[in-house]
């Protein structure tokens, strides 16, 4: 999987700098449906503080999966999530 991804773009997937001179972004708008916000216990790109911020973003509570990465559908416990 790796070596499909970086394979298919020399380019960045998205540049940290632009996205830290957005920070901090306005209120979410009302939503008319509920988002659901899940994340993973062992996720280096996404951490227990970037989950709950975003839970808290939407107004929701975070569901985290313990014992998995941030890709969760590729590791080898992908049927946790």
């Amino acid at each position: 999987y790796q070596e499909l991804m970086k394979e298919s773009s020399r380019m960045p997937l998205f540049d940290l700098r632009k996205l830290n001179a957005s920070l901090p972004v306005p209120s979410a708008p009302n939503l008319p449906l509920e988002v659901f916000v899940l994340g993973a216990n062992n996720d280096f790109i996404v951490d227990a503080e970037g989950l709950k911020e975003t839970a808290e973003f939407y107004g929701v509570s975070p569901v985290c999966v313990e014992g998995v990465a941030h890709d969760m559908m590729l590791d080898t416990s992908w049927d946790k999530g």
